[in-house]
């Protein structure tokens, strides 16, 4: 988008335009040409759009995600939530994460675990199968090659 100054001359510019030739409107267009690139009253009105529906479609993915991590997910289920096809959002989430939608999940359900494990007197058990896991020993392997020690010694240590 064009400010007041800009705007006026690329009407202006455009106007004579009217009624030229093919040659005459190539002409008029080369000099209009330093106008939109050197003018400094202007915004770029396409890529912000596109960052902000990123943005909230991202919003919209933790969002459900710490809504119903405490059960299984479907990527079918997500994707449809925000409006895409399964093959779509795992290419999108990825490129937009750096990591799998499946990794970011666990990682969220081990952080709320590391705070549960921290805040509560809940046994690791019981927060297991609370932060979604369905497993005790896949919970604990998880656990302990994402933070680099076992539940409970988390726990003893962070408390």
């Amino acid at each position: 988008k064009f400010g007041a100054e800009s705007s006026r001359v690329v009407r202006k510019v455009l106007t004579e335009m009217n009624g030229m030739d093919e040659l005459g409107r190539l002409s008029v267009m080369f000099r209009l040409l330093p106008v939109i690139f050197t003018s400094s009253d202007h915004t770029f009105a396409g890529k912000p759009m596109r960052i902000e529906r990123d943005v909230r479609r991202m919003q919209q993915i933790c969002a459900y995600v710490m809504a119903h991590y405490v059960h299984s997910i479907a990527l079918d289920d997500i994707a449809a939530e925000v409006g895409m096809n399964r093959s779509a959002f795992c290419s999108y989430f990825k490129r937009c994460k750096g990591i799998t939608f499946s990794q970011f999940v666990t990682q969220y359900r081990l952080n709320t675990a590391c705070e549960l494990l921290k805040h509560s007197q809940k046994g690791v058990s019981e927060i297991c199968y609370t932060v979604g896991f369905n497993d005790l020993p896949h919970f604990v392997r998880m656990f302990t090659n994402a933070m680099g020690m076992s539940p409970s010694k988390y726990r003893k240590q962070f408390r």
